[in-house]
């Protein structure tokens, strides 16, 4: 996820008053992209078309105002396959898709270990395509995580239901396993994980479920539980607002559960080096998924 840091960062960039000028060197500015070209090929998820608006800030690139979902396979090299798939969720409250960190990167980890990773390029809620008054509502957004409740997000929940059918049904067309299929969540994409395991069907598809930096006051409904793995930092606001909430409510009905709680790494830590020892947790998320 773009951290709030770097949302600061952007926002001293473009608004007036900023200390970068188009006659000094600066930072970087967050800026409008077309999709980058090596783009993984797209399915589309049959939500509708739309005029997305692709953005990159320093290295992370994310895509906002989405209205078609869409799934991005990538896929292990040849030999490395295990037959088994996750199904990628990227956070970006809502407002935006953090593809790059929390989408592609994380895919690419999970298919050097053998797993057939999907990223889900999900519906969001509709935002200003200015890009001063969006930064600005962003940290406002960001401004109160910790202190109020992140707005469901229904398309979304959607669109990960549609892909987990998707890849069940077209399991032979990558040699999966139609019973072995995961789910990682990071922030609001967890949300959303959650959402489906409480509303939709096809949460009896998944093999277990991984939630990174959830909202930890979720009282997630009484029901079956897939195994859970679940990371956050001890200074992430939603670890603060809601400590073992999530944990406490997600083992009163299964057992199954693999919590780290690491003393540094703020909320988003993604795929981002932060020298922290957050750094560790994908390389315990595919130990733990190894086993499941």
């Amino acid at each position: 996820m773009l951290k709030p840091a770097l949302l600061v960062a952007a926002l001293a960039i473009l608004l007036p008053g900023g200390n970068a000028t188009a006659a000094e060197p600066g930072p970087p500015a967050f800026r409008v992209v077309p999709a980058p070209a090596s783009l993984r090929p797209a399915i589309e998820l049959g939500s509708g078309a739309g005029r997305e608006q692709w953005e990159a800030f320093t290295d992370q690139v994310s895509v906002r105002n989405v209205t078609g979902a869409a799934l991005y396979p990538v896929l292990p090299a040849a030999g490395r396959a295990n037959g088994k798939a996750v199904i990628v969720v990227p956070g970006g409250g809502y407002r935006f898709v953090s593809i790059e960190s929390e989408g592609f990167r994380m895919a690419d980890a999970l298919a050097a270990d053998g797993y057939a990773a999907f990223v889900l390029k999900y519906r969001t809620m509709p935002t200003t395509r200015d890009i001063p008054t969006y930064l600005g509502e962003t940290m406002k957004l960001f401004a109160s995580m910790g202190k109020s409740t992140l707005a469901d997000n229904p398309p979304a929940v959607d669109d990960l239901a549609a892909a987990i059918d998707y890849v069940r049904s077209h399991a032979a067309d990558w040699k999966l396993d139609p019973a072995k299929i995961s789910v990682v969540g990071f922030s609001a994409g967890s949300r959303t994980a959650i959402r489906l395991i409480e509303n939709k069907p096809q949460a009896r598809a998944l093999e277990n479920v991984a939630l990174l930096y959830p909202p930890m006051t979720e009282a997630v409904k009484p029901g079956p539980r897939p195994p859970l793995f679940l990371a956050i930092a001890n200074d992430d606001p939603l670890f603060r607002q809601g400590g073992l909430g999530l944990v406490q409510a997600w083992l009163g009905e299964s057992r199954q559960v693999e919590f780290h709680l690491y003393s540094g790494g703020s909320h988003g830590f993604g795929m981002r080096l932060g020298g922290t020892t957050s750094d560790l947790w994908i390389g315990q998320y595919i130990a733990w998924l190894n086993r499941h």
